[in-house]
């Protein structure tokens, strides 16, 4: 067990405890990113912080049982986990959309024409 020191600036209080399960994932996620308090920046290409959510239990000198939790920046194998999950999940359900779909030519993504070898003719 970790040995758990507080000290507070307000009024120099310590307080102690024993971390009795250390911090673990609870599988809840959240993004993170800057608006700047503009609706319009909601519409705009940004970047994203993946934030994953942990807690602990630290047991005070008094023997109760105190839950922290805490919200920090993902590790990359954690958000190439969600990713994976993610696209597991849709191929599942069939949510993804095909890129050549018959029923609707319209949203068909077109690939460009092959460039045929000149040096190759056709007879």
């Amino acid at each position: 067990m970790t040995m758990l020191t507080y000290l507070s600036k307000a009024n120099q209080n310590t307080y102690q405890g024993m971390v009795k399960h250390d911090w673990t994932p609870t599988g809840r996620i959240d993004f993170a990113t800057r608006l700047n308090g503009n609706p319009k920046d909601a519409e705009q290409p940004t970047e994203f912080k993946l934030l994953v959510e942990e807690r602990r239990i630290v047991e005070s000198i008094a023997g109760n049982e105190h839950l922290e939790i805490q919200w920090r920046l993902a590790t990359l194998r954690e958000a190439k986990t969600l990713v994976t999950r993610y696209h597991k999940y849709l191929s599942e359900n069939s949510l993804v959309k095909p890129i050549f779909d018959d029923d609707d030519d319209d949203d068909a993504v077109a690939l460009p024409a092959s460039k045929k070898n000149p040096s190759q003719s056709s007879a």
